[in-house]
């Protein structure tokens, strides 16, 4: 028994000392009028942008987006506000799906989850090397995308770690 609960608690140990919520420096950042919470290597910036969407009247809506350059790695979360439109959840995923399986060779399409909210995990690879993930979500209104592009070749000491990190690490606020 007492061997047993030695065991539990190496392997514990272990999976903490190398999960990613151990990645040095990383800081979480949070933005409560954006509805969420993420972790990225350094102070992102925030840029008002306009998203195209046919799901819109007038062919766009205002987004917002927090980003991060790490060595040539881009941590963003990108929300297009819809609250003034009548989009369809369904369409609005799969239409930002579409704009990034444009962007090159699609090597991942699985659904996800955020939370009781589901929707869609895409990974694109483009004629550089540079493979783009987007973790795509709509909820209340707004389209959440959790984006990393991360060039073939780049300096972030977080290597491909840094992916799945960022977007495990994000949340929503309430």
């Amino acid at each position: 028994m007492r061997s047993t609960v030695f065991s539990a608690l190496a392997v514990l140990c272990t999976v903490l000392a190398n999960s990613p919520a151990s990645a040095e420096g990383w800081k979480e950042f949070s933005y409560p009028d954006a509805g969420f919470a993420a972790q990225y290597p350094g102070e992102p910036k925030m840029a008002e942008d306009v998203y195209k969407t046919a799901q819109a009247p007038g062919g766009s809506v205002k987004e917002r987006v927090y980003s991060y350059n790490s060595g040539g790695v881009v941590y963003a979360v990108a929300i297009a506000d819809f609250r003034a439109a009548n989009a369809d959840e369904e369409k609005t995923i799969n239409e930002a799906a579409d704009a990034m399986i444009a962007q090159g060779k699609m090597t991942h399409d699985e659904r996800g989850r955020l939370d009781w909210h589901f929707g869609r995990e895409i990974r694109v690879e483009d004629a550089e090397g540079t493979s783009h993930t987007n973790a795509i979500f709509f909820i209340d209104k707004r389209l959440y995308q959790i984006r990393v592009d991360y060039p073939a070749k780049n300096s972030d000491p977080a290597g491909s770690s840094g992916i799945h990190f960022f977007q495990q690490a994000f949340r929503l606020l309430p």
